[in-house]
């Protein structure tokens, strides 16, 4: 039995085409978004999938925008298509691409080009999804192509603007795959929450994360993120002075980090106060892994981990001094060789458990991260610190 795929209302998906030989392009009548939000309204009304035409070459298939697109809240839609360029000509508050909550959906975008004070594409689920009735973004994939600020070659600040917003205010977004080809040269290229509901057990991956932004971050990661997996291969470009690289605020992710540098020293990855728990293995071009060279690490909680590829860092001395000594291992694993003084007690603390040694005229410790060692000694003891490379 042949079914006839040549009438419209027939086909699985609606097509947008920067030519307009689909069923919406730039020349549907009153449209401010190049077709795509009369496009998506088709979606919604006819039950169909979108596809999206590109084309060889990038310099025909583009799509000027000057309002707001937005993806409604959705479940078991997709949104595919070749290669192109949706490029923002709107005003400089508004967000180019927004999507609401989806559930079981899987969008691929083209090249989407922001200039502006929003967001390139922001993750905002803010209302129910039509089957199951609740907002979230949930079991659902986001993929594009690059993600670009419209001055590729400028080096220079930039005043406001983000690539990728995930944006918890009103619904979590969660057991979600987001990956980027590119994100580059906005003051925060992608940011997860600080805020609002959780963004927790995702995937963000991005294969060239980059800027030649002065004073802007690569990655924001927020305190309502944990649990996650972030895999990013980061570099300044054009000699762009103070780029942060990865800046970390949540708890218990995964990061796994490629820098070819260009950032200030300490400014690879940076644990601020409110981190804690996350697991980092930085993959680097040095021979030796310096730890003040690529982490700055102020968290409150000493639980942060890192590994590294090269040499472990070098054997360090402490400087002990007499009454109470107390050192927290942070970062890595090392051991901890206490030699001579006058040494009247070694007081090992975990948690909420605290082991004490008798005086010896020397002792090694093997340190955990987030270990503490109190010495009590009249007269210091020679203390040294010989990190473990644990991977």
């Amino acid at each position: 039995m042949c079914t006839d795929f040549s009438n419209t209302a027939s086909r699985p998906e609606v097509i947008l085409a920067w030519d307009n030989t689909g069923d919406f392009g730039p020349a549907t009548p009153g449209t401010r978004t190049a077709g795509w939000q009369e496009a998506l309204d088709a979606c919604v009304a006819q039950k169909r999938d979108l596809y999206v035409k590109g084309g060889w070459g990038g310099r025909d298939a583009i799509y000027h925008v000057s309002e707001t697109i937005r993806i409604p809240p959705t479940q078991d839609f997709r949104i595919d298509g070749g290669v192109y360029v949706v490029n923002w000509t709107g005003p400089a508050d508004k967000d180019l691409l927004v999507v609401d909550s989806g559930m079981d959906c899987h969008f691929t975008f083209g090249i989407l080009v922001y200039g502006r004070n929003g967001a390139a594409l922001r993750v905002r689920p803010e209302r129910p999804v039509p089957i199951d009735n609740f907002a979230v973004f949930v079991d659902s994939d986001i993929r594009a192509s690059s993600i670009a600020d419209p001055r590729p070659f400028e080096r220079g600040k930039r005043e406001g603007g983000a690539g990728v917003v995930f944006d918890t205010e009103k619904a979590p977004i969660t057991h979600a795959d987001f990956a980027f080809s590119a994100v580059l040269n906005f003051a925060t290229c992608i940011v997860t929450p600080d805020a609002g509901r959780g963004f927790t057990l995702n995937t963000v991956s991005c294969t060239h994360l980059h800027t030649n932004a002065d004073s802007s971050t690569l990655l924001e990661i927020g305190r309502q993120s944990r649990q996650n997996v972030f895999d990013v291969r980061i570099g300044v470009d054009q000699g762009a002075a103070e780029v942060a690289g990865v800046r970390v605020r949540g708890r218990n992710n995964d990061l796994r980090i490629n820098t070819r540098g260009g950032f200030p020293d300490g400014q690879h990855l940076v644990f601020e106060e409110t981190a804690a728990g996350n697991q980092a293995n930085l993959l680097h071009r040095e021979a030796v892994f310096t730890p003040e060279k690529f982490v700055t690490d102020r968290a409150a909680t000493p639980t942060n981990e890192v590994t590294w590829a090269g040499a472990p860092p070098p054997i360090r001395v402490l400087e002990a001094t007499a009454g109470e000594f107390v050192h927290v291992q942070r970062l890595f694993p090392a051991v901890l060789r206490i030699v001579g003084g006058r040494v009247t007690s070694v007081a090992l603390v975990r948690g909420t458990e605290t082991v004490t040694y008798p005086p010896a005229p020397e002792r090694e410790l093997v340190l955990s991260v987030g270990d503490t060692v109190r010495i009590t000694s009249t007269d210091a003891p020679r203390v040294t610190a010989i990190p473990i490379k644990a991977r």
